[in-house]
């Protein structure tokens, strides 16, 4: 668990576990958050070892409408891969999200 600052209070931000595949790809993704447009997204990020298992290649996405950022050790062609599991998850997650938010 993750915490952060926002607007003065201090909050709880998780990675909830989503996928994981025989690769070492890990996905997660994060609680709703929302822009100043007043839009909802979530967070979803990758993890992976590296090719030597001595460290980690990470990034994340924001859903809808986000691009890649924080990338570490995934080349731009992983990246491009990583978009079609954007693609699939990123709806699934966001409903089971909005279906706890509003639970």
């Amino acid at each position: 668990i993750q915490q952060y600052l926002k607007k003065g209070q201090v909050s709880i931000m998780e990675h909830h576990p989503f996928l994981s595949f025989d690769n070492g790809l890990e996905i997660t993704y994060s609680d709703i958050k929302e822009k100043k447009s007043g839009s909802e997204y979530i967070t979803i990020y990758f993890e992976q070892p590296n090719e030597s298992g001595t460290d980690f290649k990470s990034a994340q996405c924001d859903y809808p409408c986000g691009s890649f950022t924080n990338i570490k050790g995934y080349s731009s062609e992983e990246i491009n891969g990583l978009w079609k599991h954007v693609a699939k998850a990123g709806p699934l997650a966001m409903s089971f999200e909005k279906g706890a938010k509003y639970a």
